[in-house]
């Protein structure tokens, strides 16, 4: 099949693709470098940046929900499932054209358009007979990551909702909690807010999206790709401790245009250690770029899981309990802050910070997870402990003497 890889209404780059098989047949010249992804004009093998970015953008294989909506579509594998949707997402613009095919960009946008929503919902639902009958032009296939998600439209705008919880109520309120703290710590444009939603019959944690219309997301990852770091630099908390790591990536930001950088460092650094945060890998973080003027800023602080030791649905095999496994992750997170944290340089700029609005996020720890049956007592102390140990680290890189 031969599509054209566009970004809104920009051409970049022509190619075949045999979907079944995951293999680029062949490709073209890029038509215009300005509107690729930022990574392709340092690499030397486009074809396989090709297919990595296309790979990018399909569901994950461990998904749970995954194989069963490519064999609802009768379809072969993940690449063929985004390319069902001709790679539309709702966190940027770009989408696989059809050789011959006529449409525009504002026929398929997601961001302008009116679109169907009941991919997502036959998703959320699990109905995979509606989800044969639901439109692909759709947001809903390219999602990463491994929870089960899909975007559903709520009071006339579209909210990401996703559900990794199952019974463990801990998964979801200490995302919960950890979006709680960022709407303390931060301004509104600084982060991406999360609310409990149900729809179904099932729990979901929900948020807006972070970009508009001509606006693209792009992951650190996608930076990181641009610079000669090492492969292991994989993660904030990796580039923080070491200053060289840290000044050529400050260095590549600059030169795509992004200001004020050390306060995001310092808000993204302060964050993470905050929130114990363990999922604070390359791809969730990063910047926006306005299509129109094709400069970056630092994206709001966005996907909240993995924090204060919630890792995931707990294992419950009969001999670990939820409480247990709760328990038992949150000690680890307590060792991995100590010896893993972001560090937090006291170079960066913390002008933002107002310590005063942490006050009493004590209660907001027992307010959230008090009445988790699976978030025992002793669990909600080490995380009190751990919170106040990483804000004193905070107040002391910050220069706040008490």
């Amino acid at each position: 099949m031969r599509y054209t890889l566009m970004n809104a209404e920009h051409e970049v780059i022509d190619f075949d693709i045999d979907l079944k098989n995951r293999l680029i047949n062949e490709i073209g010249k890029i038509k215009d470098i300005s509107y690729a992804p930022v990574y392709f004009s340092s690499c030397n093998d486009i074809r396989q940046a090709l297919y990595s970015f296309l790979c990018s953008r399909t569901l994950n294989s461990t998904r749970r929900d995954t194989g069963d909506i490519i064999n609802a579509l009768l379809l072969s594998n993940e690449l063929e499932l985004s390319a069902y949707s001709f790679g539309l997402s709702l966190t940027d613009c770009y989408w696989y054209r059809p050789e011959g095919s006529s449409l525009k960009w504002q026929d398929v946008s997601c961001f302008d358009r009116e679109y169907d929503t009941a991919m997502g919902e036959a998703i959320l639902r699990c109905d995979y007979d509606a989800l044969k009958k639901a439109d692909p032009l759709a947001p809903d296939l390219t999602l990463g990551g491994i929870s089960k998600k899909a975007w559903i439209r709520i009071d006339g705008a579209p909210m990401l909702l996703k559900s990794e919880a199952g019974e463990a109520s801990i998964v979801e309120q200490a995302e919960l909690l950890s979006s709680r703290l960022t709407e303390r710590l931060l301004d509104a444009k600084d982060y991406t807010a999360y609310r409990h939603i149900d729809f179904g019959g099932e729990s979901f944690v929900a948020c807006r999206g972070i970009v508009g219309g001509y606006e693209e997301f792009i992951p650190a990852a996608h930076i990181l790709k641009t610079i000669d770091l090492p492969n292991d630099v994989y993660s904030f908390k990796v580039i923080s401790k070491d200053r060289k790591y840290l000044d050529t990536f400050t260095g590549a930001l600059e030169k795509m245009g992004v200001e004020n950088i050390k306060a995001y460092y310092a808000k993204l650094g302060a964050a993470f250690d905050l929130t114990l945060a363990g999922d604070c890998h390359s791809d969730n973080f990063g910047f926006i770029r306005d299509l129109n003027t094709l400069r970056l800023r630092p994206a709001p602080l966005f996907d909240r899981g993995r924090s204060f030791g919630s890792f995931g649905q707990p294992i419950e095999n009969g001999e670990i309990s939820a409480a247990k496994s709760a328990l038992s992750a949150t000690k680890v997170m307590f060792l991995m802050m100590l010896f893993n944290s972001i560090i937090l340089h006291p170079d960066w700029d913390y002008s933002w910070y107002d310590p005063g609005r942490l006050e009493g996020f004590h209660e907001d720890i027992d307010s959230y997870l008090g009445g988790c049956k699976d978030a025992p007592e002793e669990y909600r102390t080490l995380l009190k402990a751990a919170f106040d140990y990483q804000l004193d680290y905070l107040n002391k890189a910050a220069g706040i003497k008490h």
